[in-house]
């Protein structure tokens, strides 16, 4: 056993290159499934960002948290301004049921991210994080109810592959905390809704009309790289924090390209 973790090192510190995060800029003159996919990373990367937060308060060196982390803070914030001007501009003019609502939602989405931000910038601590993981939360609640009046079914499912990206995050956040000494009295809850949520979103994403042979096979992919999350939740021994990591950011990568079939196929 000890063999084998010595050899998944090796490969996991191997691969550090491929595998760091990237806030890429609000697009100029995008389309509405564009900015709606931007919106989507939004949600994504608080947790990619959260992750890294963690990843230097347990003092690794794997993909650079630190210098990752103080990058991504500036981007994102960059973004995240961007993001709250385009959509309540097009919910002023839309003149749709619950945009005064939905305008209200980013406001409260950006204040969270702001309170957040302040507590990235400092030295990471068990307490702060915590605050940072709920604050998150809250706040992508808040960027999917700052996009409902302009939704339509297609976007929907383009939102819904954030969802399915999100939960290997939230499960791997949460076995990390708690390998940082956090108290999680609702782990076991918490990661058995987030594993039937994971399935039941896969199931909803398979049966959708965007879905072509190459988007169905990245699904399967997806469902498959999912029991290694599964397989962590129950083993009794402890997980080494980088190769969760990896993990965590592979799933990324299958299921961002699963959005990109879907936005081409989007009417």
């Amino acid at each position: 056993m000890k063999h084998f973790i010595k050899i998944v090192t090796i490969l996991v510190f191997t691969l550090t290159s491929l595998n760091a995060f990237e806030i890429f800029p609000f697009p100029k003159n995008a389309s509405l499934t564009e900015n709606f996919s931007t919106n989507c990373l939004q949600m994504t990367q608080s947790q990619q960002i959260l992750k890294a937060y963690i990843m230097v308060g347990l003092k690794s060196n794997f993909q650079n948290p630190k210098e990752n982390l103080k990058k991504a803070i500036v981007d994102y914030d960059i973004r995240a301004h961007k993001v709250k001007e385009y959509f309540q501009d097009l919910l002023k003019k839309s003149n749709k049921n619950g945009a005064d609502s939905a305008i209200k939602a980013f406001d409260e989405a950006m204040n969270l991210w702001q309170e957040n931000k302040k507590m990235l910038e400092l030295t990471p601590s068990k307490k702060n994080g915590l605050i940072i993981r709920k604050n998150f939360l809250k706040m992508i609640n808040k960027l999917l109810d700052g996009t409902k009046p302009l939704a339509t079914p297609d976007l929907e499912l383009i939102s819904l592959t954030g969802k399915l990206c999100r939960k290997p995050m939230e499960i791997t956040i949460d076995y990390l905390l708690r390998i940082w000494g956090v108290d999680m009295p609702d782990f076991k809850q918490n990661v058995e809704k987030t594993i039937n949520n994971f399935h039941k979103n896969l199931d909803t994403l398979s049966k959708s009309s965007l879905n072509n042979k190459e988007s169905l096979a990245l699904l399967q992919k997806a469902k498959k790289q999912f029991r290694y999350f599964e397989f962590m939740y129950k083993a009794k021994s402890h997980f080494i924090p980088s190769l969760l990591s990896k993990k965590a950011d592979d799933n990324f990568k299958i299921i961002r390209d699963i959005k990109k079939i879907y936005k081409q196929r989007a009417k």
